[in-house]
Order: C-alpha cells, then structure tokens, then sequence
C-alpha cells in the first residue's frame, strides 16, 4: 500500500488569488474606459481634425498607457498567486486519487510556460484535479463531475487573448482612424471577456478549493495535519 500523503487546505491560497482576480478585473475596467474613450475621440478626429479633440486624444492615449502598465503588473502579480494556488489543489488532487492524472505535479506550473502546450495541458490538469477533488458515493466511486464552468472559464481566456492579438495587429497596420478605430473594437472585445475569465476563474478557485474542503471534512481526520489513504475512492 502506498505510503498516505498530507493534504493542505488551499484556503489562504485561494483567498489570496480571489483577490488579485479582483484587482484584474478594476485594472482592465481602467482599461476598458480608456478604449472607450479613444474610440469616440478617434471618431470625432475622422470626421474633421479639430485642435481641442486632438489634445483630448493625446492626453487620454498617455492614461490608457498607464492602465496597460497597471493591468500588466497587476495581471502577473495574479497569474503567480493563481499558480501558487493551482499547485496546491493539484496536490491535494493527488492525496485525493494519485493514479486519476494525466500530468505530474510539476506540470501544474511547467504547464503554463511550455509554448504551444499552455493551450491545453493546464486545461486537462485542471480536469482531473475536478474529478479527483469530487465526492465519491456510498460504494467508495466518484460519479462524473459537470466541468461547464472550467469549459467556459478556459474559453473566454483564450478567446480573450485571441481577440486581443487581432486588435493589436490591426492597430500596428492601421493607416487612417477607420483602421485604428476597428482595431480597438477588437480590443475593447478582449476587454470584456478578459472580465468575464476573471469573475469565471474566480469561480473555479472557489468552487474547487470548496470541493477539497469537503472532501476533506468528511474523511476520518479532521482538516489541520490531515492524512488521507492513497488508495481511497
């Protein structure tokens, strides 16, 4: 029999990337107002060049560039506290069920860096890390668990970021203020479902840091220094 492995609640983890996600989520509204903005200026300067619009535009481009600078450093001060709590419910998934993974552990963070595989190998992770953190019934086996929410959560990130490339593209080609005024529809598109993966990934870690909760509570242990069989469910 394999030797039980400690499960550590992922509670203060959890907190803590709620929190950020939160942050996230103000800093793209910053962002948001500010590309709303430009595009009703950008508007104006198309149909005649007028002095007062085109100081306007300046001014609100340089504020839109703060954000960015704020939205970036707040989105990667999130991503490391949402990795942190990513790896903690992947160990806790492996005290769980450890033959229920596709990935090791230390694809819980490698996942996210690796190119081209970010696209789906923390998707999968996430996956089983769900099905191992359910409640097995009365004969010891864990029934299919739904996994809309990680589908939808997944895919208004990507969606988001692929909107957003597409802006950026159109807006580093644009030649008049019809193409920079596209561009930033694209981005102002990426903006909102960039909120919605916010609220959504705030969503999963509540959900699954809540699902391990209770599957803890309801072992034979309590929760602080808890010790659960390797071979259980």
């Amino acid at each position: 029999m394999p030797t039980p492995t400690a499960y550590r609640s992922p509670r203060a983890a959890a907190t803590a990337a709620v929190v950020l996600l939160a942050v996230v989520g103000a800093a793209t509204l910053f962002v948001l107002a500010t590309d709303v903005r430009l595009f009703s200026l950008a508007g104006g300067l198309a149909s005649g060049v007028v002095l007062a619009e085109q100081a306007d535009f300046t001014d609100v481009d340089q504020l839109q560039q703060t954000a960015g600078t704020i939205h970036l450093v707040a989105f990667l001060v999130s991503a490391v506290v949402f990795v942190n709590w990513f790896q903690r419910v992947r160990a806790n998934a492996g005290v769980f069920d450890p033959l229920g993974h596709r990935f090791s552990q230390g694809w819980a963070v490698g996942g996210w860096v690796v190119p081209v595989g970010t696209l789906w190998i923390p998707r999968q992770i996430a996956g089983d890390i769900w099905k191992a953190s359910g409640r097995p019934d009365e004969s010891g086996v864990r029934p299919p668990a739904p996994q809309g929410l990680l589908n939808l959560w997944w895919g208004a990130f990507w969606i988001s970021n692929l909107l957003e490339r597409i802006g950026s593209r159109i807006n580093s080609g644009a030649a008049d203020w019809g193409s920079y005024r596209t561009s930033l529809l694209w981005i102002m598109a990426s903006d909102v479902l960039e909120l919605v993966a916010a609220g959504l990934a705030a969503a999963v870690v509540l959900r699954l840091t809540g699902m391990q909760e209770q599957r803890c509570a309801e072992s034979t242990v309590g929760p602080h220094g808890v010790h659960i069989s390797a071979v259980e469910g």
